[in-house]
């Protein structure tokens, strides 16, 4: 994306400065302090940056969802003579994401073809991600051994589950396709679980966490460090979005501080939901998110569940090289 300060209408190296589309999700780092606003300011995509609104996400291809144009309105898709096979943002993220996963390229096509309006295009979303800054993200369901000891710990959690599905975590075998499978249940139940029962429990949770946050609890150090996070990340979470259950989402799924410089990519039918921080993305061409909590927008909790591989274990972080 060159600057339009620099742009020079004298070149002949044909440099033609692209106009993003920017998008002001709720979730958005508000003002100067991000990146997307920053970044919009500089390609003249906007003349002033608003210290009240969010600036959430900066697109450049041609996905009809925000298309990319030159300086005079022309697209680019135009310019290049279709679509480009990948969507490349970036992300300031203020609070966390919904719970989500992207499907694969037959999955997006059944998406599509059953629910148009929710599901604008036919394509996959597989995506790669570098952090900018510090960024928090759930990535990746966590081992069964871990959600079998959180289950065991936090009883409000363990009552929005049914004894079938806890009993299957409890007893299941070594073969992985039966830990597949109880996970599978778990997750199914969990999300299934009625609202009023959730939402009661999740009450008497958040009222033991802060209990337990207090100084007169036990020394944080007799605690394991991924679940201090954990339970950290519960409360941060139900600020966030009050009354909605995904808020328990960190016994689930694995949380994540990645540093800048480092990447990691996130598969089709692998769930997530990014937490806070900035990014750079490169996607295949789509605008496909089947959504299941910590969001006011349209959930699909059953073709999530149905459409997740459930392979446990966070991304693979890699950390970037100097290329000098």
């Amino acid at each position: 994306m060159a600057s339009v300060h620099t742009y020079d209408k004298s070149s002949h190296r044909h440099v033609l400065p692209l106009r993003p589309t920017i998008k002001d999700y709720a979730w958005g780092i508000r003002g100067l302090d991000s990146r997307v606003a920053r970044f919009a300011l500089e390609s003249g995509v906007i003349d002033e940056v608003d210290p009240d609104s969010p600036y959430a996400e900066l697109w450049l291809g041609t996905h009809p969802s925000g298309p990319t144009t030159l300086r005079d309105g022309t697209t680019l898709e135009s310019v290049v003579g279709g679509q480009l096979p990948f969507l490349f943002k970036v992300l300031s993220a203020g609070k966390a994401l919904s719970i989500q996963a992207h499907p694969c390229k037959e999955g997006a096509k059944r998406l599509h073809l059953e629910n148009p309006i929710n599901y604008v295009d036919d394509n996959h979303k597989p995506e790669l991600a570098v952090a900018l800054t510090p960024f928090e993200a759930m990535c990746g369901f966590r081992r069964l051994e871990e959600i079998a000891i959180l289950i065991k710990k936090h009883p409000e959690f363990a009552a929005c589950i049914s004894n079938e599905a806890k009993l299957a975590i409890f007893l299941c075998s070594r073969d992985e396709n039966d830990k597949k499978k109880a996970l599978r249940m778990l997750f199914k139940s969990f999300m299934s679980c009625p609202a009023e029962t959730s939402q009661v429990q999740l009450k008497k949770l958040l009222k033991r966490l802060q209990k337990e946050q207090s100084v007169d609890h036990v020394h944080p150090h007799e605690e394991p460090p991924w679940e201090r996070k954990c339970s950290r990340a519960i409360l941060r979470l139900a600020q966030q979005f009050p009354g909605d259950s995904g808020a328990m989402a960190p016994f689930l799924l694995n949380y994540l501080l990645i540093a800048p410089g480092e990447s990691f990519y996130m598969a089709a039918n692998e769930p997530h939901a990014y937490v806070a921080g900035e990014i750079i993305e490169c996607m295949a061409c789509s605008d496909n998110v089947v959504r299941a909590g910590l969001t006011p927008k349209f959930k699909d909790v059953d073709n999530l569940v149905n459409m997740l591989t459930y392979s446990m274990g966070g991304p693979t972080i890699n950390a970037g090289t100097p290329a000098y």
